[in-house]
């Protein structure tokens, strides 16, 4: 009769605990644990020229979020870019343009990907030729 009354009093404090538990996941936290972004380009190394010619690649940013926001950062002067993303999600086309003003040679630019709350960066390599 002991051992039942003991029973008794444990299970219901356990079945109470449980839904906290489930929340709480293996974190601990609360919150549930997001996949981290990343961002890549094809190819990596961009060759631009200063006739106006417009140069187009790839970028695949693998995120939660189907939008993201594209910035950038040590692009010469003369060097204009525009992002295109896909329908479905934040992948899609980079434009590269270069203007005569630009300055020749080989430049190390970021690129930075805002995410569902994330950030992602990527330096590659520019190349500006006449």
């Amino acid at each position: 009769m002991r051992i039942v009354r003991r029973l008794l009093l444990v299970v219901p404090a356990i079945a109470g605990a449980l839904p906290v538990l489930a929340l709480m996941g293996c974190g601990g936290s609360g919150f549930p644990i997001m996949a981290p972004i990343s961002v890549s380009l094809s190819p990596t190394t961009v060759v631009v020229s200063k006739d106006g010619a417009p140069t187009y690649i790839q970028i695949r940013i693998m995120s939660t979020s189907e939008t993201a926001l594209v910035s950038f950062t040590g692009l010469p002067g003369g060097v204009q870019t525009t992002y295109a993303a896909s329908d479905t999600n934040p992948s899609g086309s980079l434009t590269f343009m270069a203007t005569s003003h630009a300055a020749l040679g080989t430049y190390s630019p970021i690129v930075t990907v805002d995410s569902a709350g994330q950030t992602a960066s990527l330096t590659f390599t520019l190349t500006v030729t006449p």
